[in-house]
């Protein structure tokens, strides 16, 4: 494979060392419906800190160390799209404006933090 279409991932891939030998194995499939799963377990528990801890604690149990990053990952984006990204919408349609503040976080964070913007 030489291009890739985050759109239209392949179903798995194969991880090869430099000297091409492979040294790995993701099912991708897998954990994009892991990710799924994942989203919607911890956007239920939004207000809830404890229970956030334990969902996220079990799903760590659940796909292992190494590959919860890449479902928490999945997670993430999926939940600003398709949870956060809605209810910003519908606060915006109420005359509540959150972006704003969020937009003022985000540079807060990178200011104080040192991130790159």
């Amino acid at each position: 494979m030489t291009e890739f279409d985050p759109h239209n991932p392949p179903a798995e891939a194969f991880i090869v060392d430099e000297q091409g030998m492979p040294i790995g194995h993701m099912d991708i499939d897998k954990i994009q419906s892991d990710a799924v799963l994942f989203m919607y377990d911890i956007a239920s528990t939004a207000g809830n800190d404890a229970e956030t801890d334990r969902v996220s604690a079990e799903w760590v149990g659940k796909v292992g160390p190494q590959s919860f990053g890449y479902v928490a990952a999945g997670a993430l984006s999926m939940l600003v799209r398709h949870i956060l990204g809605p209810t910003l919408d519908t606060c915006e349609l109420a005359g509540i404006h959150l972006r704003d503040g969020l937009r003022a976080a985000r540079d807060d964070a990178h200011r104080d933090l040192g991130g790159a913007q």
